[in-house]
């Protein structure tokens, strides 16, 4: 219950700034907290957290509904749920049901039929019907017969093996192409099938259901947990990693005095599926698949085994898919683990003591934990998408996919008053990686040579580049409409030229737009470098992947259109944020991505800047992060 004071405040918040800064107020006081909850009064005077007691309970994530990346490409398909929900945002999939005749088959116009080694595909149709005593059923038969009659592709995606190798191999003899999600399989898939249409498919994570994007309440709130069964009489190499691996998560939640949470199926029953006594306090029972995806969030640290213990690309999918969402994994070795994810990305164990000690420090140090976090997700959402496995899949099946053979580009637009900044300007946007970029350079009130210009990008490897002269007279605004005018590129990215922006920030700012679904995309929480103190503060530090009214200037980037439909006002200080008025005025959403890749540089001077705030203005509203060099600090 609020307290008379908080009201008050409240009160102030909302006459003092209307609603919007009445929710910032409502926001900051609930990261008043440790792990996530709000303090007590008592705790506040001791300085101690109290561990939670009380049972937490799980509502189901609301799946938003699909739009499919390539929508044009049609799938017939037989999966469960799971990868039902992450192959919808990919193809227009179309579940297949048992007795389909020909000409239904003939109308859906698919390109393929992708079928997974479910037990009870496509919601229990198929229940027990791709594998048998004897074989896949007659329904199975017929489809596929149909399939090959008009000449449609049928793939199996065999996610059981190798455990249920046999079982399926009589379906994989009747497919044109095999998947498997393990690789040590595909010689012998190519034995018994006669043919080496066969490849690995591991699991993977769908940036649109499985991303840190940060609901109002509930982030973090909970420490540690492990999802999963027990097996006393089967997978050895699986319960022997549990049993490494769930004492030490115990014995670091007791010491962290933190909550340690199972989740199982089959906890209550068969005595072969029960976890041993000293763990059954954990237990909390089963969610289903929409409240796992809501737990994700709310867990700062996953455990995870491994039931395939030598195979380079069989891990469980909820190593993406809970990395992904923003917890820290501690896993089991394995081939998979070290083939899939690089050092520093997940936290690999071998011991109880291990498992201890790797907990209490994601526990203790959250900077350490976010960066191991990101650099994580950034793997994934380069290598281990559902897109990049539908690239994978069409590939192998010769499927023409049209709206994946361009690469967006970004236009990255840079005013500038300074010339002497260029070199730092063109060797940043030089940098970035694994993205497309144009350069739409405003010499604003200076004259530029061009030919120099365009001399300096070539050698920078800048293929893509303009400048323009802009009038000194011409207000920042104008400038922007200018730049954003010589524009070609599929996004707007907005650059300072005296900002430090990491290899990656382009990159990842593209990737937070496309998976949170916003119109405009920036870093509220960011580094400044006040370089009078020769200190970099941390500003916003709460205000991370979240939806929000406001976001740094230098770091607004989305969709080209947004630009030109939201212009900038004809003045020089204000116009992001009127920018960002007018797009939340027009229905648009603004989303703050992470801290990382970015540092707004501020000289002694604050004459030096458009934004004229002291230093002293911004230490009284950050956080001292750090001393000296910011290129290890801040580039993750």
């Amino acid at each position: 219950m609020a307290s008379v004071n908080q009201l008050r405040q409240a009160v102030w918040h909302f006459r003092s700034g209307g609603l919007e800064q009445l929710r910032e107020f409502k926001l900051r006081a609930r990261h008043n907290t440790w792990s996530g909850r709000q303090i007590s009064v008592v705790e506040q005077v001791l300085g101690v957290a109290f561990p939670v007691l009380r049972k937490p309970t799980f509502v189901e994530f609301e799946l938003p509904r699909p739009v499919a990346a390539s929508p044009h490409i049609r799938v017939g398909v037989i999966l469960d749920d799971f990868s039902r929900a992450g192959f919808d945002w990919e193809w227009t999939c179309v579940p297949l049901s048992p007795g389909v005749e020909e000409g239904d088959l003939l109308a859906l116009e698919l390109d393929f039929i992708f079928i997974e080694s479910a037990w009870d595909g496509n919601g229990g149709s198929w229940k027990y019907k791709l594998l048998g005593s004897g074989g896949p059923s007659e329904e199975v038969r017929s489809l596929i017969r149909l399939a090959n009659s008009l000449e449609v592709p049928v793939a199996l995606w065999n996610k059981e093996d190798p455990p249920h190798y046999e079982d399926f191999l009589p379906l994989a003899r009747l497919c044109d192409f095999v998947f498997t999600t393990d690789s040590n399989m595909i010689p012998r898939y190519t034995a018994d099938l006669g043919h080496d249409r066969v490849d690995a498919l591991p699991f993977a994570a769908q940036p649109k259901l499985h991303n840190p994007v940060r609901e109002r309440r509930g982030w973090h709130d909970r420490d540690v947990a492990f999802a999963g069964m027990y097996f006393s009489h089967k997978y050895p190499e699986r319960r022997k990693q549990m049993e490494m691996m769930l004492p030490g998560a115990v014995a670091a939640c007791q010491a962290e005095r933190t909550t340690f949470d199972i989740f199982a199926r089959a906890s209550r029953g068969k005595k072969e599926y029960q976890f041993p006594d000293d763990l059954q306090k954990h237990v909390l029972g089963e969610l289903n698949y929409a409240q796992m995806l809501g737990a994700y969030k709310r867990y700062k640290v996953f455990l995870n085994v491994n039931s395939v213990v030598d195979s380079p690309t069989m891990c469980s999918r909820r190593v993406f898919e809970m990395t992904a969402a923003g917890a820290s994994v501690v896993t089991a070795p394995s081939p998979a683990i070290e083939a899939l994810f690089e050092p520093k990305e997940l936290s690999v164990v071998s011991t109880t003591e291990d498992t201890t000690h790797q907990i209490r420090a994601l526990l203790r140090n959250p900077s350490y934990a976010a960066r191991q976090v990101h650099r994580a997700q950034r793997r994934i959402w380069r290598e281990h998408t559902y897109g990049k496995r539908a690239q994978q899949i069409m590939a192998a099946l010769g499927v023409t996919n049209s709206s994946s053979a361009k690469s967006p580009t970004i236009s990255v637009v840079v005013p500038s008053i300074r010339p002497q900044q260029l070199t730092h300007v063109l060797e940043g946007i030089a940098a970035q990686k694994e993205v497309s970029v144009q350069l739409v350079y405003g010499a604003h009130g200076f004259n530029l040579d061009k030919a120099h210009f365009h001399s300096r990008c070539d050698a920078l490897g800048l293929e893509n580049a303009t400048a323009v002269l802009l009038p000194e007279n011409m207000s920042l605004g104008e400038c922007l409409n200018t730049l954003v005018s010589h524009a070609t590129g599929d996004f707007v990215a907005k650059w300072d030229d005296d900002d430090v922006y990491a290899p990656w920030y382009l990159h990842d700012q593209v990737m937070a737009l496309y998976y949170s679904g916003a119109s405009v995309v920036g870093k509220r929480a960011h580094y400044v470098r006040l370089n009078g103190l020769g200190a970099t503060v941390i500003r916003n530090s709460a205000f991370e992947h979240r939806f929000t009214h406001f976001v740094a200037g230098p770091t607004l980037l989305g969709r080209r259109e947004v630009f030109e439909v939201n212009p900038f006002l004809a003045v020089t200080t204000g116009e992001d944020t009127a920018f960002l008025r007018s797009v939340l005025s027009s229905g648009g959403t603004v989303y703050a991505s992470d801290r990382f890749n970015y540092c707004q540089i501020r000289q002694a001077d604050s004459n030096d800047h458009t934004w004229k705030i002291s230093a002293n203005e911004l230490l009284a509203t950050s956080e001292v992060a750090f001393y000296g060099d910011s290129v290890e600090q801040i580039f993750v």
